[in-house]
């Protein structure tokens, strides 16, 4: 049977016209909801092919040249300043693409910011390049050169940020790397794969994506779930070691920080950091009441940031009720894991009224003339806790630096009250405890929060907290 040629041309007609909504449908979903992905993608053909030009520098917020573009053999190259900031600034290689900040501010540094789409239009269709201004960072040249050398050769990281616009001051993560051997024609493949293979992971950022259990720098997550449920902070709990409420538990037991025995309201638990005081508070708040604290405060979320930040979690089904979990989390140890940068906004809630900041590296996007072309001011991420539980928060934390016997002692800075708290936090059997201090000041109108970890400290807390005392120190110029 012969099909008339009608139906044929019909058939083909209707062929061809399904072919081209696909494909109009599929450019769309690309060019207007995808896009932004795709600029962001560190292989992205357009932006390696334009890191074969000059790109833009990346500066400090005074101006100090972190990253810049060398003219060489080859084009250009960049030339990376800080060691101590490979991590955030990243690298922009031809065979490797983009990392860090060249990665997230990549548009930016070819001279097709988003805020100015006209020179996205030149560039893309016309071929017209927008001279590369430049990228600022929060990033303080002092505060991080304080943070470099307070970690020194400390496997581990070091964040300051300001906590009432979430601008990052320093970010420091232990072991670094190299990148202007990532960037080298002649170096670069074999740099690349030793760092890829390194056992200590260089290319790691801890300060944003390690993962950590916080120890008792949690014990303000605790404290804030308690005074927020109408628990009484001078409620006098005992504190006998080792703490056990039933035979239900078995073998476990509560072991005290403190060594003490007595009676200990919330600010003796917080200055003397006692685990017993805060597994019976804990208990009392309750497994739902402190995953909901836990959970406005970031832990198990990944903070939104203009650098890749890692999710951590409350436990491994986010359940706390297990009564032997539950009292385990509530002193910071069970199965939490956090980053330092969660744990220095956790603080930062805390510093700012009980509104948690938005942290970001970058604040400016600016033209070649050095004329503004964005602001990056992300805004609050929301207001965490009340205003009078920050107050009575700090208060207690200015005690567990400045108080008797504090645990934190060795933060004390002369002439600041600063609030902190140390962490000794247990990892696996047989290996030292990481140490953990966290903290802000001045605490009256807190300007600085700073995070510290150090992997694998004999001494924990007690070796983190005087490293935080000079990044305070530098960022507020004592």
């Amino acid at each position: 049977m012969t099909v008339p040629i009608a139906a044929n041309v019909r058939s083909l007609t209707l062929a061809l016209a399904a072919a081209f909504l696909v494909a109009s449908l599929g450019a769309g979903y690309w060019t207007i909801f995808a896009s932004g992905e795709l600029a962001r993608d560190p292989f992205n053909p357009r932006l390696i092919a334009a890191s074969r030009g000059p790109r833009g520098a990346i500066v400090d917020r005074n101006g100090a040249v972190l990253v810049e573009s060398q003219k060489s053999a080859d084009g250009f190259v960049r030339s990376y300043k800080d060691p101590s900031l490979a991590q955030v600034t990243g690298y922009a290689s031809l065979r490797f693409g983009l990392a860090g900040i060249e990665a997230a501010y990549a548009d930016s540094l070819v001279g097709q910011d988003p805020a100015d789409p006209a020179s996205i239009w030149r560039a893309r269709y016309l071929g017209e390049r927008t001279p590369a201004g430049s990228v600022v960072l929060g990033i303080d040249e002092r505060v991080q050169r304080a943070a470099a050398e307070a970690l020194g050769r400390r496997r581990g990281a070091i964040v300051a940020l300001d906590p009432r616009s979430g601008a990052m001051l320093a970010s420091v993560s232990v072991p670094s790397y190299d990148a202007n051997q990532v960037v080298d024609p002649a170096r670069q493949q074999d740099a690349f794969e030793r760092l890829n293979v390194a056992p200590d992971r260089p290319l790691l950022n801890r300060a944003t994506q390690g993962l950590y259990p916080p120890g008792s720098t949690f014990k303000a997550v605790t404290a804030a779930a308690a005074l927020e449920s109408g628990f009484d902070p001078t409620q006098k709990i005992r504190v006998d070691d080792p703490f056990q409420p039933d035979r239900s538990w078995g073998d476990y037991f509560v072991r005290s920080a403190s060594r003490s025995h007595g009676d200990f309201d919330m600010a003796d638990g917080l200055r003397l950091s006692e685990n017993i005081y805060f597994a019976k508070v804990g208990l009392q708040v309750g497994p739902e009441k402190l995953a909901e604290y836990a959970r406005r405060f970031g832990v198990a979320a990944a903070p939104r940031c203009d650098l890749p930040a890692e999710r951590g979690q409350l436990s491994e089904d986010g359940s706390l009720a297990r009564p032997t979990l539950l009292a385990d989390t509530s002193y910071g140890q069970g199965q939490l894991l956090v980053s330092p940068l969660q744990m220095a906004l956790v603080y930062a809630a805390i510093a700012n009224g009980g509104v948690m900041p938005t942290p970001h590296y970058g604040t400016e996007v600016r033209d070649a003339a050095g004329r503004v072309v964005r602001a990056v001011a992300p805004g609050p991420a929301g207001q965490v806790i009340s205003p009078s539980t920050a107050r009575t928060l700090t208060d207690y934390l200015v005690g567990a630096v400045a108080g008797p016997g504090a645990f934190a002692s060795g933060a004390r800075v002369p002439g600041l009250n600063v609030a902190g708290k140390t962490g000794t936090a247990e990892t696996r059997p047989g290996e030292a405890p990481h140490g953990w201090f966290v903290g802000f000041a001045p605490a009256e109108a807190p300007a600085v929060v700073v995070s510290v970890i150090v992997e694998n400290a004999a001494e924990g807390g007690l070796v983190a907290a005087p490293l935080g005392a000079q990044v305070i120190r530098a960022a507020l110029g004592k």
